[in-house]
Formats: structure tokens, sequence, C-alpha cells
């Protein structure tokens, strides 16, 4: 790490000769956490990789403008659209980018106030960033606005006739576009949830579960591009299709449809996805907890680190009951 004391720059602004203050790095590092949680918990992953995205602009301000954190901040761009999928090693990149600016944040705070930091490129970003931007789907900005949109309203309904609505109108978007998976994933939800609110069936903590896996795997697919139909192809696994589509179906009907052991956790690509999310959710621990031990001995605690440790405890919780036992015991 390079540390170079300047001249003060005006207020707001910055330049590659000067760096970032230790403060900046604090606050940036601590933006990209709160974004990259956010897209861990799926409350909002636009907004989340929206919020990483204006950290790697302000970093690569200090840089030359083909540094690779102004390549991350065009790739970060491309998944708050939806042009490219999140996918487990897109996630392990985002935590490799995290202990990054941890690392640059733990070396800022042994400077003083008055130095500047010039932050490192993140070189392993390059290749595999720029291999996804080439391929990139590139949809017409409204259509990947409003499913940005409806993915967004479908997480965070919550009554089931909201939640038909929802789904209802991911489908009639899907319909325009000739998109069989979505038809077909949605289809099957809002036949559940119709016996559900007609009364025929009695709300079960399964149908929660069939309704919630739905609602992921829609957010694990790819926008086609403008003008392209998918009608006669999938990004459904047989394993996906049988555990969100027709466990739905045999639920609306009346039957049980018990998920083994094996079944109960998930698995492949969502495994890793879910491994990976677990960890990076862990990396955020230590320093979230000296700076509570720091405030704490100082006898103030500000009410936003008492949130961010609430919702990273919450969101590891959540993801270790997800994993199987011998995947927890790997990762802790």
């Amino acid at each position: 790490m390079v540390y170079a004391h300047g001249p003060e720059c005006p207020k707001g602004k910055l330049n590659v000769s000067s760096g970032l203050t230790p403060s900046q790095v604090f606050h940036n590092r601590r933006d990209f956490e709160r974004g990259l949680l956010a897209v861990i918990l799926d409350e909002n992953r636009k907004a989340g990789f929206q919020q990483m995205e204006r950290v790697a602009q302000t970093i690569s301000t200090v840089l030359p403008p083909d540094s690779s954190w102004t390549l991350l901040a065009h790739w970060l761009n491309a998944l708050a659209a939806d042009r490219l999928p999140l996918t487990s090693k897109s996630l392990e990149l985002l935590r490799q980018v995290g202990k990054s600016l941890k690392d640059l944040d733990r070396q800022a705070q042994q400077a003083s106030q008055a130095d500047w930091v010039m932050p490192l490129e993140v070189a392993f970003l390059v290749v595999p960033l720029n291999a996804a931007l080439g391929s990139a789907q590139t949809p017409g900005d409204e259509d990947a606005e409003q499913w940005t949109t409806l993915l967004g309203q479908l997480q965070t309904t919550k009554d089931l006739a909201s939640l038909r609505l929802s789904f209802a109108q991911v489908a009639d978007f899907a319909a325009a576009r000739q998109w069989r998976d979505v038809l077909e994933i949605t289809g099957a939800q809002i036949n559940l949830l119709d016996r559900l609110l007609d009364g025929t069936l009695a709300a079960a903590p399964e149908h929660d579960q069939v309704l919630g896996d739905a609602k992921t795997l829609l957010h694990v697919l790819t926008l086609p591009p403008l003008g392209e139909t998918l009608a006669n192809q999938t990004q459904i696994d047989d394993t996906q299709y049988e555990r969100v589509i027709e466990r739905a179906d045999v639920l609306a009907s009346g039957g049980e449809f018990v998920l083994d052991d094996a079944e109960k956790t998930l698995g492949g690509e969502n495994a890793d996805f879910a491994q990976v999310q677990l960890a990076t959710v862990l990396d955020m621990l230590p320093g979230l907890l000296g700076a509570y031990q720091e405030q704490l001995g100082a006898g103030t605690i500000n009410p936003e680190l008492e949130a961010d440790m609430q919702a990273v405890s919450d969101a590891a919780e959540r993801l270790r009951a997800s994993l199987t036992k011998d995947t927890r015991q790997a990762i802790l």
C-alpha cells in the first residue's frame, strides 16, 4: 500500500495525485459491504449493486481512467441492469473485492487523517470481468428496467393476494416475450396461490418454501436480448424444475411433496452460491465486532453499527441453516 501526503483537495473532489483520506476509505469500505449485504439478503439487489458501483466509481477517480476499478463499476452496472446473472463465481469476486477494501481500510486507519491513501488495483478482476462484459446481454433499457422492477416487487410482497398479483405481472411480462421458463414458474405458483386464496388449501410452511424457491429461481434467470424469445430454450435444470414447478403443482392439488434430507438443502450452483454467501457474510463480522468493541469502550454505540451487526448476524444464521452440516463445518 502506498501512502502519499499531499495538499488538501477541495471538498468532495478527488484527483489522481491525492488519493483517498483514511475517512473516505472507511466510508467506502462500509458502503461496499452494505451494498454486498443487500445483494446477499436479496432485499434490493439493484440498489445493492448500485451502491457498490458508486464505491468503485469513487475509487476509480483517483486512479488512471482504464483502472480495474473502472472495469468493476461497468460490471456492477451490468449486474444492476440484469444484463448479467449473479452466480457463485461473480459473488466470490465481490467477496475478494470486499477483502481488498478491508485490507485498505486496515492500513489506512494506521495513518494519520492528514495522509492520503492510494488504492491498489484489483488486477484479479480484469480477465473474468472482461469476459463477462463481452458476453453481457443487451436487452432494451426499458425491458431491463421493467424486469428489475417486477422482481423487486415480487421479493418485497408479503400477503397472498398481492403476491399473486406480482406473479401475474411477471407472467404477463414473460408472455409478451414467449419466455417459457418464466411462464411455467409463475403458472405453477399462481395456481397454488389461487387454492390458498379460495380456501381450498390451508396455508402451511411448505407453501412458503416453494413460493420462496420460485422467487429465487426467477432472480437467477437471464433476461433474453430484445427481440429474442426463449419459447424453445430453457435455463432450468431438472432439480430446479422438480423443486419449484412440480412441487407447486402437487401442493396445489392437495398432495404432499416431502423433500428428502439431501433435497432440503440446496444443490449444485445453488449450494455453491449459498456457501459463498455465508463465507462473505462471515468476512464482515470481525470488522463490525472490532468497531463495536471500540465504541463500547468509549461508552457510545452508533445505531447504524448496531443495525449493521444485527443484519449480518441474521444473514449468517439464515444462510447457515440452508447448508449441510459438512459444508457449514468447512466454512466455520
